[in-house]
């Protein structure tokens, strides 16, 4: 049954999730056209050292993200969502735009793949910022008893970011000849980012800052250096955070981001059918995510999250086993068990967990901070893959990269508190009353 949106919560997920869909439109574009990229920007004696190259210059936020996430965390916490989220959104654009602008190697040699780092570089530092701002955006617009269904919104933008850029990447590799692919074509994603970027941004600057940090402001409570106290008194919540992220994010990456590439260069599928089986896949994804974090608001955030947690563990390794020896509908049919239903299921109720961790005051930097240091071992996962089918030969490789990531999440859960209102009785987690006075509610006046 349809859950209808308010237009006081619309709006929050509308302007949260946009940014969000941007970033991953342009990473996932990044990502699927990675070997045309790699012999645009990477000299071409050695193929596989230029693909590597690629995928080194895709983990470079890995350097730039946790950085970007403290920065803006701080003033997130500080000054509010709604402008912070504001400048993320304008050095996202510029910096995705740019990339689409910068000459070949063959044109201008090194320079090339060097402004190319620069522009990943200054992509990760503002990246670093959107997921949690958007998603403590949307939860402090919500009503606690829809708050799983409505924050799953921004995991959601990220399927359907990746979604977009798959089938851009499918329609325009398609589309054009390889010379014209090579040449232009790959460019154009890119160049979207100035324009969509400029609806966000609109959207943003419309928008007011929630009712909770506005209470904030009002009692004079916001934190003066957030940072500092979130490792103070939520340092143990910020492990949390990295630690149910971890296999999450490192899926995602492995097989909705990777997989198509492996395929396409380990097992010499067609881009065409790398590309459709994974589209299929990141739909099933997007669509599985906002079920699982409706369903969450009832039965509670952790019985989800061990359904598709234990679900990746076991399938993963069996879709690697079978892939390479089947063809592109029996491909489809593993990615949409693992990558779709598995991960859909898990992340679904997955960052409404996070943000229900943090008060108010600190809620922006806790996130941030946890998510960054997940990051930090996810988006190096296709660099790191390359290198280690090239060196130990074995298919199985990216298996057990997701396994050991998602056992550490699993882990984790194990010893974290359930979250959802419904289930624990309580809407704001606070270290004492101290700071339960001092903080405001997610929704003040929604238990009234």
């Amino acid at each position: 049954m349809a859950v209808p949106l308010p237009g006081s919560t619309r709006r929050p997920i509308t302007a949260g999730a946009i940014g969000n869909f941007i970033e991953w439109f342009d990473y996932s574009i990044y990502g699927f056209m990675a070997v045309t990229i790699s012999s645009v920007f990477f000299e071409q004696s050695n193929p596989t050292g230029a693909l590597l190259a690629t995928f080194g210059v895709f983990a470079l936020p890995v350097i730039t993200r946790p950085l970007g996430g403290i920065v803006f965390a701080r003033y997130g916490d500080r000054i509010g969502r709604r402008k912070t989220l504001a400048i993320v959104l304008i050095l996202m654009s510029l910096s995705s735009a740019s990339i689409g602008l910068i000459p070949s190697y063959d044109t201008i040699g090194v320079a090339a793949p060097i402004l190319l780092v620069v522009a990943r570089i200054v992509q990760g530092f503002s990246a670093g910022g959107e997921y949690a701002g958007g998603a403590a955006l949307i939860a402090e617009a919500a009503p606690s008893s829809r708050r799983g269904f409505f924050v799953s919104f921004m995991p959601s933008s990220t399927g359907l970011g990746l979604l977009a850029g798959s089938l851009f990447s499918f329609l325009i590799t398609q589309s054009l000849t390889a010379q014209q692919l090579q040449s232009w074509g790959w460019r154009v994603g890119f160049l979207l980012a100035l324009p969509l970027g400029a609806i966000g941004l609109y959207i943003r600057l419309r928008l007011e800052d929630s009712a909770a940090f506005q209470q904030l402001v009002e009692t004079d409570t916001v934190a003066s250096s957030p940072l500092r106290e979130v490792l103070r008194t939520h340092h143990r919540d910020v492990l949390r955070v990295a630690g149910i992220a971890l296999g999450q994010t490192v899926c995602y990456y492995v097989v909705l981001v990777y997989t198509p590439t492996f395929m396409r260069t380990e097992l010499n599928y067609t881009a065409g059918a790398s590309l459709i089986t994974a589209s299929v896949a990141i739909a099933v994804y997007a669509l599985t995510i906002p079920l699982a974090g409706r369903i969450s608001d009832t039965v509670g955030r952790k019985p989800l999250m061990f359904i598709g947690g234990f679900a990746m563990l076991v399938l993963v390794l069996p879709m690697y086993a079978i892939i390479p020896s089947s063809g592109p509908g029996v491909a489809m049919v593993l990615q949409v068990a693992v990558g779709g239903l598995a991960l859909g299921c898990y992340t679904g109720p997955l960052v409404c967990a996070w943000v229900e961790l943090f008060p108010t005051r600190v809620r922006y930097s806790g996130v941030s901070l946890g998510f960054s240091l997940a990051v930090v071992a996810s988006v190096a996962s296709p660099f790191v893959l390359t290198w280690l089918t090239e060196v130990i030969h074995s298919d199985l490789a990216p298996a057990w990269y997701v396994i050991v990531a998602v056992a550490i999440s699993l882990a984790t859960l194990f010893n974290l508190r359930e979250t959802a209102p419904e289930k624990s009785g309580v809407d704001l987690v606070t270290p004492d009353p101290a700071e339960r006075a001092a903080d405001a509610d997610l929704t003040p006046g929604a238990h009234a």
